[in-house]
């Protein structure tokens, strides 16, 4: 049975994160009074994780990112079916913020394209000066093995208790300071895929679609498989010395 519940909640975190994120992105690049590089789009991506956690994660967990859900569901704590649902609420979800932000913002012409999405939304395309595609690739990856983990140890298996929603929040903005430069740091397909879309860019995609679940599932599968903290502690054998 569908939870619908779940499913607007996970539409209205993934809706903040991504409208949010593409905003500090846009002022980023766009604005001089807002140039900080990376600081402002990994604290409005950061925040907006937080802001979702708190609100909604009684309620779905506030997962907001296909590859997070990929990995609760690796780890056993959700069904594959329940997870396909989560994943097409956030794609949705994303596609709907990347609009509606798309239509607020004056429109910016570059390379002949009049479109505030086109360029300045960032998380679907890298950095050609720092890497190529097969680099994104893995930095992607990379930094999206720290974000799923911490989910997963922290949230999933319930060992961040009330701070895991700040945890998460944190590493994403963690990561965005590290890898933005490189690949933009999306590790995320719906923040990626809506706003790609409605930038009409979509070479790249395959990028921030591969790289968060290749990422996601090695993290899930450490996890699990090798730190399991729920896995009962092995207790050393008893040798028998031969006394009576």
């Amino acid at each position: 049975m569908i939870n619908w519940k779940a499913l607007l909640a996970e539409f209205i975190g993934t809706f903040a994160l991504v409208f949010i994120g593409s905003g500090t992105v846009w002022f980023a690049k766009t604005a001089s009074g807002y140039a900080a590089g990376p600081l402002l789009p990994a604290l409005g991506h950061g925040f907006a994780v937080i802001f979702a956690a708190y609100s909604i994660g009684k309620v779905s967990g506030a997962h907001l990112n296909p590859a997070v859900t990929t990995a609760i569901a690796i780890t056993g704590n959700m069904d594959w079916a329940k997870a396909a649902t989560y994943i097409v609420a956030q794609v949705v979800a994303g596609l709907a913020a990347a609009l509606a932000l798309n239509s607020i913002l004056s429109p910016v012409t570059q390379n002949g394209v009049a479109s505030a999405a086109a360029n300045y939304f960032g998380a679907f395309s890298y950095n050609p000066a720092a890497t190529n595609s097969i680099g994104a690739l893995f930095t992607e990856a990379i930094l999206t093995f720290f974000l799923a983990f911490v989910a997963v140890m922290g949230a999933a298996y319930g060992k961040a208790g009330d701070f895991a929603g700040l945890a998460i929040g944190l590493t994403l903005a963690m990561v965005i300071l590290g890898g933005g430069g490189i690949s933009e740091a999306s590790v995320n397909p719906a923040r990626s895929i809506g706003p790609a879309i409605v930038a009409g860019k979509l070479d790249n995609i395959w990028i921030y679609i591969i790289g968060p679940i290749l990422g996601a599932a090695a993290a899930a599968a450490t996890a699990r498989y090798g730190l399991d903290p729920n896995a009962p502690p092995r207790t050393p054998p008893v040798r028998n010395t031969g006394r009576r």
